[in-house]
């Protein structure tokens, strides 16, 4: 099994791999407005895809734990990985939503990017949300061996939209990027030991309240022209 698809078999034991409120749901939500026939591209446990006003919500997953409670929410949820291409027809999709999924892919996402393309309709929308390298709270606790990282896999550095911007330009989407804040918990911290977590928190915590007020994410809208 795939290192990352195992981590979040685990991550997803407890029936949910993370928690967002109804505020980061809406937000989320308000990305693209008319979602016919979707896609969630890493769709995790299906909080988010179940949660969004649209049509048909398909999913998909690289964990088969995330991709069963998917189903459970309502999205039509297939177990693969996205890095590998995306298991459907050309234009299948009015759009696509890949939330927090290309820090775990990169730094290579011209080939996913072009999958996106590709199974968009003509005028179909693509939505991106990554976490922020330029808030240094999020760069600092998802840089790879830092000693404030928090995130479950240690090669996940959050991105600098200006390193995906052109690939994004280069497939000829018409497309705005804009710093957007939404908050989700995870809900099994057994990643790091307890010593770790304990040791970790009073820097954590200082770090988010000196940049609680930075974006903690941005947001790519891209349309494929019509």
């Amino acid at each position: 099994m795939n290192d990352q698809a195992a981590l979040f078999d685990h991550l997803a034991g407890q029936g949910k791999l993370y928690e967002y409120g109804p505020d980061a749901i809406a937000s989320i939500d308000a990305l693209v407005q008319g979602k016919r026939r979707m896609l969630d591209v890493g769709c995790g446990d299906g909080t988010i895809g179940g949660g969004l006003n649209a049509g048909t919500v398909f999913g998909i997953d690289i964990s088969s734990r995330c991709a069963k409670l998917a189903r459970r929410r309502g999205v039509r949820a297939l177990v693969a990985d996205a890095a590998a291409g995306l298991p459907f027809p050309d234009g299948h999709f009015d759009t696509v939503y890949c939330i927090d999924v290309l820090h775990h892919i990169g730094p290579d996402w011209k080939p996913i990017l072009a999958e996106f393309h590709r199974v968009l309709a003509r005028g179909g929308a693509l939505a991106i949300v990554e976490p922020d390298a330029r808030n240094p709270f999020v760069r600092l606790t998802q840089a790879p061996n830092s000693f404030f990282r928090v995130a479950p896999y240690n090669n996940e550095p959050a991105i600098d939209p200006d390193d995906l911007i052109p690939l994004v330009d280069a497939l000829g989407f018409d497309f705005s990027c804009n710093p957007i804040n939404i908050e989700g918990s995870q809900v099994v911290r057994t990643v790091f030991p307890l010593w770790q977590r304990l040791a970790k928190a009073p820097f954590t915590i200082a770090l988010a309240r000196w940049y609680r007020r930075l974006p903690n994410k941005f947001v790519i809208v891209a349309r494929k022209p019509g």
